[in-house]
């Protein structure tokens, strides 16, 4: 076993900063010497590939020492440290597990990045459509009856991929569906962006990992202490289809990957590795002081299956109303919608403070307002043109009130989380253009006029 108090790069890039070095290579801020002091002492750890560092695309060294310090740490066969965020990760997966042509099952609760990976392999998408957790009313994965159901009638499937958790921090069957997906002798890819801290406490829903999930991809910056654009890839089964993963890693990752992001990789599993019984408490109790607060204030909370998310709510406002008077006491919550707040809490070890210092002044009740969500049947739906289509057809705008039964030329997600309200190469229904009129208010990615009621369709 290796001492997992260990953290080889970081330990690596402290000595290097505390030589005094004189740097003579890229980047061109020279360790910080020509920026602000505040700037210097971080810019010092933000190096490149320099005698005693170690290369991520060909790691020998501290890196190779700390990724295998993060496999054994999630107990799995090997590990990549992620420069590029999930998404560079999940775009490797897929280029690397599915071929053109090759169905693939996905439910419609994927983030837009896994859209983009199967458009770049050319699979052929089977949307599931994911069932609606009755009380927060957000999608919530697939039932294993309709994982089944489907394989039986796309026999030839050759990937699955799930989103566990949910962005909302609610969990599903996975286990059952991902023994499913095995009994017909397809590889299972797990998107745990939101569940990377999951190993820490038996409190914690199960990863995805110990499921039995054949690669999974963690989104360290989300939920551990690592910066932005950091995450984990983890394979857990070392199947033959994974042989190329290396290569296509290089392919969607930069060749000057941030030191300062590796080291923070580097820490957080050394966080999550060495949390104690002790930090569970912490934990606990400082949750505890969160969901007391709240209520003294006044909202109603909801708690899903994630203990790390609280979702808030007060009867007849819009989470984007709720947003607004949180953000003006200056509290800034993950995302709102339609209905709620989301709410992330640190995952705090014994002897941080993290507790709420002012109150917020919350708003008197309006008239009990109905739920604004609607439960959506599951079905199994594919996309009306081919990829290959797509790129052969001319596009136009037509107004959204006029593109019912058109083919969407662009993928529109509400932003965060990043989950497509409409994909491109779907048939426009009038759900669809029910949703693009809500969204268009809000912060999205795509719709390039979605503002001014207009989608670009296929001609």
């Amino acid at each position: 076993m290796k001492d997992q108090s260990k953290m080889p790069l970081v330990e690596q890039l402290d000595a290097h900063a505390r030589s005094c070095p004189i740097s003579l290579h890229v980047p061109g801020h020279k360790g910080g010497a020509i920026y602000p002091d505040v700037w210097q002492k971080l810019l010092k750890w933000d190096v490149t590939e320099i005698s005693g560092m170690d290369d991520l695309h060909h790691a020998e060294d501290v890196i190779k020492e700390a990724e295998e310090l993060l496999a054994q740490c999630y107990g799995v066969k090997k590990s990549h440290f992620l420069v590029n965020g999930t998404t560079g990760g999940s775009l490797a997966v897929i280029m690397t597990t599915l071929r053109h042509g090759e169905k693939v099952l996905v439910p419609k609760d994927a983030h837009k990045s896994i859209l983009h990976g199967i458009e770049l392999a050319g699979g052929v998408p089977i949307f599931l459509t994911p069932e609606t957790h009755e009380e927060i009313g957000v999608a919530n994965g697939v039932s294993p009856e309709l994982v089944e159901e489907t394989l039986h009638k796309y026999p030839d499937v050759k990937l699955c991929i799930f989103t566990y958790p949910s962005y909302y921090g609610t969990i599903f069957n996975l286990q059952k569906c991902i023994q499913i997906a095995h009994d017909f002798g397809v590889v299972v890819f797990v998107d745990e962006a939101h569940g990377a801290h999951f190993l820490t406490s038996s409190e914690f829903p199960k990863s995805a990992v110990e499921l039995g999930a054949d690669i999974v991809v963690q989104s360290a910056h989300k939920t551990l202490p690592a910066l932005t654009m950091g995450s984990y890839l983890h394979i857990v089964h070392d199947l033959p289809v994974f042989d190329k993963l290396a290569y296509y890693l290089q392919v969607f990752q930069t060749s000057s990957p941030s030191y300062l992001i590796m080291a923070s990789l580097d820490a957080a599993r050394k966080y999550v590795a060495t949390y104690s019984e002790a930090d569970v408490e912490a934990f606990w109790k400082m949750r505890a002081r969160w969901i007391k607060w709240l209520t003294k204030n006044k909202f109603d909370v909801i708690l899903p299956d994630d203990p790390l998310k609280i979702i808030v709510r007060k009867a007849g406002y819009t989470g984007y109303e709720l947003q607004k008077i949180f953000e003006k006491s200056s509290y800034f919550p993950e995302l709102a919608d339609e209905s709620q707040l989301l709410l992330i809490l640190p995952l705090i070890k014994k002897g941080v403070d993290f507790t709420p210092i002012s109150r917020i002044h919350s708003p008197e009740k309006k008239a009990t307002a109905k739920n604004l969500y609607e439960t959506v049947a599951t079905e199994v739906t594919e996309l009306a043109l081919t990829y290959e289509e797509m790129h052969q057809r001319a596009t136009d705008f037509v107004a959204l009130d006029d593109a019912t039964d058109q083919i969407s030329a662009e993928t529109i997600s509400l932003y965060p989380p990043g989950i497509p309200a409409v994909v491109r190469g779907e048939r426009l229904t009038e759900k669809h253009i029910h949703d693009l009129k809500k969204i268009r208010n809000h912060h999205y990615q795509g719709g390039e006029k979605l503002a001014t009621s207009y989608i670009r369709v296929f001609k």
